[in-house]
């Protein structure tokens, strides 16, 4: 198991690095820190026009929406006001490299879904 450093002694380890030992750090650093944001800020969605969020489950780092959705064709039941949407289905959230990504599950949820 490594051991851990004082910040004094990763202080000193940092002035005996190169300028490019410095700039590769500095790269991997920036992607350590934008994961561990990712991991602790919630994922928050943006409401979306057409859809009926039904139940909510957060399952560690994805989030799974039970939703009634709007398809967008022009004669289809759930145009207009009072119009029946489809599902429910279940949709998965996550965010990737910053940016949030879904994909459709289905109309159930399994136990271990992706």
């Amino acid at each position: 198991m490594p051991r851990s450093l004082s910040l004094s002694q990763l202080r000193t380890a940092l002035h005996r690095l190169t300028l490019e030992q410095a700039r590769d750090l500095q790269r991997e650093l920036s992607s350590v820190i934008q994961e561990l944001e990712q991991q602790t800020e919630p994922l928050a969605l943006p409401p979306r026009k057409g859809r009926e969020i039904l139940q909510v489950q957060r399952v560690d780092d994805r989030l799974y929406q039970l939703e009634r959705v709007r398809c967008g064709k022009p004669n289809c039941k759930c145009v207009g006001e009072n119009a029946e949407l489809h599902g429910p289905y279940w949709y998965a959230y996550w965010r990737e490299d910053g940016k949030l990504k879904s994909r459709y599950i289905g109309k159930n949820l399994a136990p271990n879904s992706p």
